[in-house]
C-alpha cells in the first residue's frame, strides 16, 4: 500500500469512527417517547383550581387542614394567576406563605397559565433556595411525573446532571431546558401547554427591572406573573 492510499484509508477510518461517535452521542441525548398521562381526570381537576392542585400533587407540603386565611390566600393567588388580579396579604411567620408562592409557580407553569413568572425573595440566597424547591418538586414528585410527563420526564432523564440539559433532544428537537440557580425553564415539547414556561428568581434588591425572556421559537416575552415573598430586610427597608 502506498503512502497516499494508506493516508486515505486512515482518513476513512477516522470519519467512520467520528460518525459512530456522533450517532452514539445523539442517541444518548435523545429521550425518546414521553410516557402517557396516567390520570387525565386528576390532572384536569387541578387546572382551574389552585386548591385542588395543592391538595392533589403537593399534599406532603400541606398536611394540615386549611385555615380560613389560607383559603382566602389561595383564592387570591388563583385570581392573580387566572385573571391577572393584584393583591397583597399578610400571614404569621411559619404559616406557609413561601410554600404557597412556590406552589403557585408550579401550578401556573405546568398548566400553561403563565409563560414567564418572576419569584422575588428577600435576597438572592433566599430566592435561589426557592428555585431549588421548585426544581426538587419537578425532579422528585412522582405524581407530577405521572400526570405532567411532558414537563417532568425530560428532567428525570437528566439524572441530576444539569449540564445535560444543553444537549437533550426529544424526537430530534432540543428541549431547550434551563436548570440554573436563578432560572427554571421547562422543556420545549411540541404540543405541550407548558412548553418553554419559565420562572426566574431574584432578590428584592437585585436586577428585577426590564426582565425579559426569549423563548425557543424566538419570541421575546415579559413577565406576566410576579410573586413577592416576605421581601423586606434591614437593607431593603
Amino acid at each position: 500500500m502506498t503512502s497516499k492510499s494508506a493516508s486515505a484509508a486512515y482518513e476513512r477510518h477516522k470519519e467512520r469512527a467520528a460518525s459512530a461517535k456522533r450517532e452514539q452521542s445523539s442517541k444518548a441525548r435523545e429521550i425518546g417517547d414521553l410516557p402517557a398521562v396516567v390520570d387525565p381526570n386528576r390532572r384536569a381537576n387541578g387546572r382551574l383550581s389552585f386548591r385542588a392542585f395543592c391538595e392533589t400533587y403537593l399534599a406532603e407540603l400541606f398536611p394540615l387542614a386549611w385555615s380560613p386565611d389560607h383559603l382566602t390566600a389561595i383564592g387570591k393567588i388563583e385570581a392573580a394567576v387566572l385573571r391577572g388580579e393584584l393583591f397583597a396579604f399578610a400571614m404569621p411567620r411559619g404559616s406557609g406563605k413561601t410554600t404557597l408562592s412556590e406552589a403557585a409557580c408550579l401550578w401556573a407553569m405546568l398548566y400553561g397559565h403563565r409563560q414567564f413568572i418572576v419569584l422575588i425573595g428577600a435576597d438572592q440566597t433566599i430566592a435561589s433556595s426557592m428555585a431549588d424547591s421548585l426544581k426538587a418538586q419537578i425532579e422528585n414528585n412522582d405524581l407530577l411525573l405521572e400526570d405532567f410527563p411532558e414537563a417532568c420526564y425530560p428532567v428525570r432523564c437528566l439524572d441530576r446532571i444539569a449540564q445535560r440539559a444543553k444537549g437533550q433532544t426529544h424526537q430530534g428537537t432540543p428541549t431547550e431546558m434551563q436548570w440554573a440557580a436563578d432560572q427554571v425553564t421547562l422543556p420545549w415539547i411540541k404540543g405541550s401547554v407548558s412548553a418553554g414556561a419559565c420562572v426566574r428568581v431574584a432578590g428584592i434588591t437585585g436586577r428585577i427591572r426590564g426582565l425579559k425572556h426569549t423563548r425557543p421559537d424566538g419570541r421575546s416575552i415579559r413577565p406576566s406573573l410576579v410573586l413577592i415573598d416576605d421581601p423586606q430586610t434591614d437593607e431593603s427597608a
